[in-house]
């Protein structure tokens, strides 16, 4: 099996005409005058330029034909040009609030004729919409262009499975009876942290962040609850981790299920279930196969081994630009799977009192079935510190 080489440069600009052209196709076929992107995300899979808008908007307004336009505030040129990859033409305007006539909205205006056919984001905030000139249509075209990763993209989510392999490795160094949460979590991170920072040449921290944390014993049956900084390790478990990181723009993720010194009897049956569903979703996982019948095979096998009542969430996520994206390996979900899609793997079972069993690794769709981007110990008796 070949290993894919972390990638650590920004995109070429042919990596970003490939996305362009990619929403220009899909356009020409819902028959759009212009696409407009004002959610972060995609205007920096777009451009490679990250903001915070907070009250002042930002719009990247794609038309059918020609090089976009960039409507941004005045105090924000300097950044974008620094920053923006690809060719663009600049419009600014000059505050939020803004007097008549020097406003977003009269740029909009300017740029796109009453009659235009205009796709937005089901996302752009009402108070956007509104202002919005032409006969609009809400579309995710970008979240569409996204869902299958180049070369380039793979590389680059590799880079970020080697970051959070690093923070495991500083959690299980740290774990014993009697650690606090706070040592854990500021050691991970900053193990984190430094690698990105000295190993990215001009890192953006706009699009930079790290998790790297322990949830004990019980308190691990609540997986989206914050441990407190000074809550201490005890013996025993199950103890979950959460090991996350944006390493420029690109995520990944490792968690593990493990114990200190002892596996309490009552942990052995929901470990090895989690670990029977986690086996069958690397099984099932292939181009061609429905997320949603994944999730379904994957929970009804939870289900046969008694813990149907201890499920709380669903087999998986993609991973991209961000740390949850489509495609959802989930039961509601459209997405049918396809090679070089990047999800994670990560079925759980949640018992109040005793605690969470996940496993969850980031995970790339190849060409015939599925291989893990991220690497650590699994098997039980691997995972007792």
């Amino acid at each position: 099996m070949n290993v894919i080489a972390p990638v650590t440069s920004p995109p070429e600009p042919a990596e970003l005409k490939i996305r362009l052209d990619k929403i220009k196709a899909m356009m020409e076929k819902m028959g759009l005058d212009y696409y407009i992107s004002a959610q972060t995300d995609n205007v920096y899979y777009l451009t490679n330029f990250a903001y915070f808008p907070m009250e002042r908007p930002f719009f990247l307004i794609i038309p059918s034909s020609g090089a976009p336009t960039f409507v941004l505030p005045l105090l924000e040129i300097s950044h974008a040009q620094e920053r923006v990859l690809i060719d663009v033409s600049y419009r600014t305007y000059r505050e939020f609030p803004a007097p008549a006539g020097l406003s977003h909205i009269d740029a909009l205006k300017e740029l796109i004729p009453a009659g235009a056919r205009v796709g937005i984001e089901t996302t752009l905030p009402v108070m956007h919409r509104d202002t919005i000139p032409g006969q609009v249509v809400a579309t995710d075209l970008i979240d569409e262009a996204r869902l299958v990763k180049s070369e380039y993209e793979i590389g680059r989510v590799a880079y970020a499975c080697k970051i959070v392999e690093a923070g495991l490795a500083k959690v299980f160094e740290l774990s014993r009876p009697g650690v606090q949460q706070f040592s854990i979590y500021s050691e991970g991170v900053r193990q984190m942290m430094g690698h990105i920072i000295l190993e990215i040449s001009g890192v953006n921290l706009l699009m930079t962040k790290a998790i790297c944390a322990v949830w004990p014993g019980a308190l691990s049956a609540q997986p989206h609850c914050v441990p407190g900084l000074f809550d201490s390790l005890q013996a025993g478990g199950p103890q979950v981790t959460i090991v996350t990181a944006q390493a420029d723009g690109y995520s990944a993720e490792l968690e593990r299920t493990f114990f200190i010194g002892e596996i309490p009897e009552s942990a052995k049956a929901p470990f090895f279930a989690m670990m029977e569903a986690r086996a069958l979703a690397f099984e099932l996982i292939k181009p061609g196969v429905r997320a949603a019948d994944v999730d379904r095979q994957v929970l009804d096998l939870i289900k046969a081994r008694g813990f149907g009542d201890n499920i709380l969430h669903r087999t998986g996520h993609g991973f991209g630009i961000t740390g949850h994206e489509p495609p959802w390996i989930a039961l509601g979900s459209e997405n049918v799977l396809s090679e070089n899609m990047i999800i994670s793997i990560e079925p759980g079972i949640y018992i109040k009192g005793l605690g969470g069993f996940r496993h969850s690794d980031t995970v790339l769709v190849t060409k015939d079935g599925c291989r893990s981007m991220t690497s650590a110990p699994v098997e039980l008796d691997d995972l007792v510190l």
